[in-house]
């Protein structure tokens, strides 16, 4: 997620740049900016009646030798007590609004990147080879299917609609190509991986998945655990909340996983 301080520092270049994105994000800044700015005042406030407090507390036994009514002090004491545990509360509810806003707001795009509302605006940087053009060709799933490589009917008895069981050297094609891509990683000095399917919501939060694409997601039933849309998630959380000593740097993994998306209301499903 961007850094508060940036965007506190620089509102009309955050919301210039996020406008590019064909998506006005301005309430969200204003929003943010409001919330951080109620916050502070909360806890200048808060601060000062903790300090009203250790003050009144500390002059509580002086009083009492004096054999004054410190009743009355008492009844102060329990107010400001009171309003403090109210201003807490309410700067928790603030930081838990200002952390789904900036959960929410996107990166703000690279100053370089072409604005443009769909494909057609963007910008041929270079160009190897030629596209291959068939007229009529027969879709990959039913060159497939033909060859005894791939059988749909099985797999939509077995899980439903929209699966595939490789079959033979389907299968071991598939195997194939994943071997390849890892071998030549791991030959190039990657470490190879091989992560957990699942993993927990801070790990989904951690990649940027949640809050926004929850509903791409498949969550566990009965658990806040999440079938992994990518291996990027569980991989790049195995360094969450660690420092990182630079001299180490780069660190380079590879991973070959089961991604899981719903994709809801994809126009490209198939």
């Amino acid at each position: 997620m961007l850094d508060i301080k940036f965007i506190k520092e620089n509102p009309a270049l955050v919301k210039e740049r996020l406008a590019s994105r064909q998506k006005d994000y301005s309430a969200e800044i204003d929003r943010l900016l409001d919330l951080d700015r109620e916050r502070r005042t909360l806890i200048a406030d808060t601060e000062q009646k903790k300090a009203e407090q250790n003050k009144i507390s500390k002059s509580i036994p002086q009083m009492k030798k004096e054999g004054r009514d410190v009743a009355p002090i008492f009844a102060e004491m329990k107010l400001l007590s009171d309003t403090v545990k109210a201003e807490n509360e309410k700067i928790s509810a603030i930081d838990a609004e200002i952390e789904g806003i900036l959960l929410s707001i996107p990166n703000t795009p690279n100053e370089k990147v072409p604005v443009g509302k769909d494909d057609s605006e963007n910008v041929e940087l270079r160009r190897w080879g030629e596209p291959k053009i068939t007229e009529n060709a027969t879709p990959h799933w039913e060159v497939g299917k033909a060859l005894g490589i791939l059988d749909p009917d099985t797999a939509a008895k077995v899980s439903g609609a929209r699966f595939h069981f490789y079959r033979g050297i389907g299968s071991r094609l598939e195997r194939a190509v994943i071997n390849y891509f890892l071998d030549t990683h791991t030959d190039h000095g990657y470490t190879e991986i091989f992560p957990p399917y699942m993993v927990n919501r801070d790990s989904m939060r951690g990649t940027g998945q949640l809050p926004k694409f929850e509903e791409d997601a498949f969550r566990v039933a009965n658990n806040d655990f999440f079938l992994i849309p990518t291996a990027e998630v569980p991989v790049t959380n195995m360094h969450r909340d660690d420092i990182l000593d630079g001299a180490k740097l780069p660190i380079s993994y590879c991973a070959y996983s089961a991604c899981f998306r719903a994709e809801a209301g994809s126009a490209g499903r198939d």
